[in-house]
């Protein structure tokens, strides 16, 4: 099996380091070429419970069009892992995608939000399309450093309703060998939303307030303020005929609880006056109200807060 990461941040380089300490054949593909060229001289360096270690990873940059990404022997990949946020998602990066893909790769998306399927769509079957939620804690130091912050779990799945097949086994076990609890499912689609309608809380708020995810629930306020974006989350879900759990509150308190310490990307994005992914996040579920006549007050002045602080478009 090969397998390419396409996105050399914090996931891309945790999952792409995983597979190959691992024996997998992956490739990471970067965006600059100086990324690509230190990674290919000194590897990843992975932090974790066992301390620091060196993993040896082939690299290419899909920025640099004098180093090809397959050369006259390779084959494209079999699974493509697009870690890239979804403001990344250009005409240039769908180009590469098809060409690392080939006629017969299958492509499995790590973004957060909704909205990008469709845009895949327009360039490749939904047959070769699948989804991943993951749980799995990561922080990017350096272009070639990144540390395992925290053990999580991961869901893949097909962006429609198929779940079965040889392919989507082997790639089960071989992200379990790989150390990520890694299951299948078929209700993607649910568990894409059930996580938006968490980050749609805990990041905003958290950019605007200037707080760690486990700051978040301290005080009566906030609280508030977390359950009256979340009641709207579940009220748009619901008219868009998507399938919520009952303890949808419960997770989102475990989730701060259990990353109490970090600093949401969110958070990361503005105070490094970076575009944020509100767009994707509450900008998409504010539309999902829209569409169906759901009043979403909170979720429309956070959106507009976050999108005041992004830097100016001059």
């Amino acid at each position: 099996m090969r397998i390419a990461c396409v996105g050399a941040g914090s996931i891309g380089m945790l999952v792409a380091s995983g597979l190959a300490a691992a024996g997998t054949d992956t490739t990471l593909i970067t965006r600059t070429g100086e990324q690509a060229e230190l990674l290919n001289e000194t590897g990843i360096q992975l932090l974790d419970g066992g301390g620091e270690r060196g993993v040896a990873i082939r690299a290419h940059s899909y920025e640099n069009k004098t180093a090809p990404l397959l050369d006259g022997a390779e084959k494209p990949y079999d699974w493509v892992f697009l870690t890239v946020k979804q403001k990344h998602i250009t005409e240039p990066l769908l180009d590469t995608l098809h060409h690392l893909l080939g006629e017969q790769g299958k492509l499995v998306c790590f973004q957060n939000g909704i909205g990008h399927v469709e845009k895949l769509e327009e360039r490749f079957p939904l047959a070769r399309i699948y989804l991943a939620v993951t749980t799995e804690g990561a922080k990017k130091l350096s272009p070639n450093r990144v540390a395992h912050t925290g053990q999580g779990w991961t869901t893949i799945g097909h962006a429609g309703t198929d779940i079965g097949g040889k392919e989507q086994n082997l790639l089960e076990k071989t992200m379990n060998e790989a150390g990520f609890r890694t299951f299948l499912s078929n209700q993607m689609i649910e568990i894409v939303w059930n996580k938006l309608l968490i980050n749609a809380v805990i990041n905003p708020l958290t950019a605007l307030l200037r707080l760690r995810n486990g700051e978040l629930p301290a005080s009566g306020e906030r609280r508030r303020l977390m359950r009256d974006l979340l009641d709207e989350g579940l009220a748009a879900a619901n008219a868009s005929g998507i399938r919520t759990r009952d303890d949808v509150w419960e997770q989102l308190l475990d989730v701060c609880a259990k990353t109490a310490g970090n600093h949401s990307s969110m958070l990361q994005d503005v105070s490094e006056g970076r575009i944020t992914e509100i767009d994707w996040i509450n900008g998409a579920m504010l539309e999902a109200g829209a569409r169906h006549g759901v009043p979403m007050p909170h979720h429309e002045t956070v959106y507009r807060l976050i999108k005041a602080a992004e830097p100016a478009n001059t």
